[in-house]
């Protein structure tokens, strides 16, 4: 039921690709970051993700201990040229909802108007959390 991403053993293998970064910080430019409470719900997101519209390549689905080490690394150790604002605590609060048994979804926006619509969509599958990275910003949607 849900695709081979779900199996991935970390956020940035192979399996996955490569999550873009900027100077080493979790950056994925052109996506939407979903945390929801559990990794059912996530199960249960993506699903409807995929009705909505959108496809095992745009929607990638990880658990807690699979992308804790990878986020858990980008906020150690962010780089000398990082920003020491938004770009460095987001991550720092993903690190955080894992440890407390988040699951996740990047989805892949197009634009701001597909970006509100996957949140929503989210929101309504009990994301607490949807942050649409842009070049230059992110947004909180939820």
């Amino acid at each position: 039921m849900t695709n081979a991403l779900h199996d991935a053993p970390e956020l940035g293998s192979s399996t996955i690709g490569d999550v873009p970064t900027w100077f080493g910080l979790f950056k994925p430019v052109g996506w939407l970051m979903v945390g929801l409470p559990s990794p059912a719900l996530a199960d249960t997101l993506e699903q409807a993700l995929l009705a909505a519209g959108w496809t095992d390549a745009t929607v990638l689905r990880f658990n807690p201990g699979e992308s804790l080490a990878q986020l858990r690394a980008m906020t150690d150790d962010p780089g000398p040229l990082a920003d020491f604002g938004h770009e460095v605590t987001l991550p720092g609060r993903y690190v955080e909802l894992a440890q407390q048994g988040y699951g996740w979804c990047l989805v892949k926006v197009d634009d701001n108007p597909q970006a509100v619509e996957a949140a929503a969509i989210a929101r309504d599958g009990g994301a607490t959390l949807a942050v649409h990275y842009r070049l230059l910003t992110m947004e909180e949607l939820i």
